[in-house]
């Protein structure tokens, strides 16, 4: 039970399996008027209803999918609630979601009622797959065994209003009723009616990718939660020793003099106008991320649905460059390279630590190995851009020129993208 609870913890819910079921259509009615005597007359059965269909609605006030996992149940106070550990290990039955099954129809020709839909809230961002079941049959048994789970992709639900909405599991078509053969026209002629259809089933996998605009990577302990904290109102956990951070945070940086009317709203230094900008914190990578190791890997999906990576580099670090150097290589290893090619800017962290006296008591000791200039010059030889800058998330030194700058760097990155499409 502790295991669990302690495993739920740090759960960030980014992934989960649910299962789909549309509702069947109705059953058509075999009714006939009542004619001279009680004889059957002509045919007045009415069509069964169609079954509800399930869909997927974003919701912008979800970030996660904990609502769509065992593991996580909100309280009777609508407060966050506790982890819920599963009886006898930790393995829990994926959600199942199903849509009413449609009416069937009634005599005097009255179809029947189409069934409910069920809608499903997701966060923006939430990519869909259906899981497919890949068998062979045993020649010796008989027994059919999984080989494979194959995925599908259905798309991804955004918050564009044309992909807001995706509909998962079409429902079953009502069947005939004796009313639809007619009586004049089909009168002598025999013709089978069509019967109710089947909803459709289906596992799905759902993979939330964070929508944000600047994604904070470095190795870890490089003061990614330190400046997401002074630029935005996010409380992410800080603390002196690696890992503090193990899932991703989300801030909004909103320009300064954003609600006012003064004249350096839009001046650079001071952000881009009224637009603010999200900022997403991935937990610290180490050499072999891109393969597994640590827990960057399991985040590094957020990465690729930003627009512009900020490179933090520890200025107290054993080696800077190298750290540098092992990120970027992460980078390019991940997936199909698509993260190399995104923009980045570096920034040095913690210049704090080339003043005399400055710190707190546990940074005592905590010295830089390399002066300012020979680390700028060995940045630069090993950058493939010049864009380099120096602060100190802890004093806020030069925080406010960094996120000015970075504020228009970003708005021309997505307008260079708009114009590409």
């Amino acid at each position: 039970m502790e295991e669990a609870m302690g495993l739920n913890e740090y759960s960030f819910f980014d992934e989960a399996q649910i299962f789909v079921r549309a509702g069947s259509g109705g059953q058509g009615a075999s009714t006939y008027k009542k004619g001279p005597g009680g004889q059957n007359a002509q045919p007045d059965g009415g069509d069964g209803g169609k079954g509800g269909e399930v869909s997927l609605l974003v919701d912008e006030c979800l970030n996660t999918l904990a609502g769509l996992t065992q593991a996580w149940r909100p309280n009777s106070f609508g407060g966050g609630g506790g982890a819920k550990a599963a009886s006898g290990g930790l393995k829990m039955r994926p959600m199942s979601f199903r849509a009413e099954n449609g009416h069937d129809g009634a005599r005097k020709f009255k179809s029947g009622r189409f069934g409910k839909d069920v809608v499903i809230r997701v966060p923006p961002g939430t990519l869909v797959q259906e899981e497919v079941d890949v068998v062979e049959i045993d020649e010796e048994t008989g027994e059919e065994k999984v080989i494979r789970i194959d995925l599908i992709d259905l798309g991804t639900v955004g918050k564009d209003d044309w992909n807001s909405e995706m509909v998962v599991s079409l429902g079953g078509e009502g069947g005939e009723g004796s009313g639809s053969q007619g009586y004049k026209k089909g009168r002598g002629v025999r013709r089978t009616r069509a019967s109710p259809v089947g909803g459709e089933r289906k596992r799905l996998k759902l993979t939330l990718k964070i929508v944000a605009d600047v994604a904070l990577v470095g190795v870890p302990n490089a003061g990614k939660s330190t400046f997401l904290a002074a630029v935005t109102r996010a409380k992410p956990k800080i603390a002196n020793y690696p890992f503090t951070t193990v899932i991703p945070n989300l801030g909004v940086w909103i320009p300064p003099n954003a609600y006012g009317n003064d004249d350096d709203v839009n001046n650079k230094s001071s952000g881009s106008g009224s637009e603010g900008l999200a900022l997403c914190d991935v937990p610290g990578l180490i050499a072999g991320a891109a393969e597994g190791v640590g827990l960057g890997h399991a985040f590094l999906r957020h990465v690729e649905r930003c627009h512009v990576i900020l490179h933090l580099v520890d200025a107290t670090s054993n080696d800077p460059v190298a750290d540098y150097k092992m990120v970027n290589k992460e980078i390019l290893s991940y997936g199909n390279g698509k993260l190399a090619q995104m923009p980045q800017i570096a920034v040095v962290n913690k210049v704090d630590a080339w003043e005399e006296g400055s710190g707190e008591d546990w940074e005592h000791g905590l010295k830089t190995r390399m002066d300012r200039e020979s680390l700028e010059q060995a940045l630069k030889e090993a950058m493939p851009h010049s864009r380099l800058m120096w602060m100190s998330a802890k004093e806020r030194e030069g925080v406010d020129d960094l996120m000015g700058r970075m504020s228009v760097f970003v708005k021309k990155v997505k307008e260079a993208k708009e114009s590409s499409y």
